[in-house]
């Protein structure tokens, strides 16, 4: 079972949660069935190549969850949703990542293993608009 992640802050630190994630690379799991809507089913040949390209550009640069979270993280209005995950019977804080003013947007929550689980695929920004 995932432990509740914090949105408490470091003293003078950019990372948003409570962590050394400067050394530990991203990676990505799927765990439990994404939202419904926001999978990949809903997706077209289109919007799978933005996924892939999205993860394709992270894993390519090597990138750590603090480089993620720092290029990626939207940050304009609350990063951190609380959510219940019933089929893991679990409380997270769902962040939503995306790059610069593109439209397609992941959101997840990174677990006690350090994964970012991954939770919807919002190819056009359709969730928090």
């Amino acid at each position: 079972m995932s432990k509740k992640l914090t949105n408490k802050t470091l003293e003078g630190s950019k990372s948003s949660l409570v962590s050394d994630w400067k050394s530990i690379h991203f990676k990505f799991a799927i765990v439990h069935k994404l939202d419904n809507g926001f999978d990949f089913k809903s997706l077209n040949a289109a919007e799978l190549g933005k996924f892939h390209n999205f993860f394709n550009e992270i894993f390519k640069r090597k990138m750590t969850i603090s480089d993620v979270e720092m290029n990626y993280m939207r940050k304009h209005t609350k990063p951190f949703t609380n959510r219940y995950i019933e089929t893991q019977d679990i409380e997270v804080n769902e962040i939503h990542l995306g790059k610069d003013n593109n439209s397609f947007r992941i959101f997840g929550y990174l677990n006690k293993d350090n994964y970012f689980v991954l939770t919807k695929i919002d190819p056009k920004h359709r969730y928090h608009k």
